[in-house]
């Protein structure tokens, strides 16, 4: 990749960020709905958490990748 191309174009990284957090919603989504069935608020909370953690690391993980060609 040339050095004054993105790492990541903004279609392949909207592709990409569509590709996270389907992946997201699908692991953390669901470890949420087990916790809500349970009814403890505590687990909710703590699932949620996670929740928000991942999303948080998909979003740094998306910045370096669009900001640094040898991280693709």
């Amino acid at each position: 990749m040339a050095a004054s191309t993105p790492a990541m174009d903004d279609s392949r990284l909207e592709g990409w960020a569509c590709d996270k957090a389907q992946e997201i919603m699908l692991r953390e989504g669901f470890r949420l709905i087990r916790s809500a069935r349970s009814g403890s608020n505590t687990e909710i909370r703590e699932t949620t958490l996670l929740m928000a953690r991942a999303i948080a690391a998909s979003l740094v993980e998306a910045s370096a990748v669009h900001r640094n060609p040898a991280a693709e």
